[in-house]
């Protein structure tokens, strides 16, 4: 499972965050969760799962400030990968 998140700074205000995964030969994201600064702005279960998963979130975070977010992709099988981003401006 390949999970990635990426952020730019928003003009209005905070940050845009945008999230992204892809399933490997065999397996399928079953699951997606996205926590800024520790707190869940996204969850949401697929049925069926699907091979490729993608969201963009508008304005979380903080700026200017201390920031992380981490992405969880759960597939099928219940197993968790996870890619964390972290940085202050």
């Amino acid at each position: 499972m390949t999970v990635e998140s990426t952020h730019s700074k928003n003009p209005l205000a905070d940050w845009d965050v945008t999230a992204s995964a892809k399933a490997e030969k065999g397996e399928k994201i079953a699951r997606a969760q996205i926590l800024v600064n520790g707190r869940s702005e996204y969850d949401e279960s697929f049925d069926p799962a699907m091979s490729t998963w993608q969201v963009q979130l508008t304005q979380k975070g903080q700026y200017p400030g201390d920031n992380m977010v981490q992405v969880i992709i759960t597939d099928e099988n219940g197993t968790d990968t996870a890619s964390d981003d972290e940085w202050a401006s």
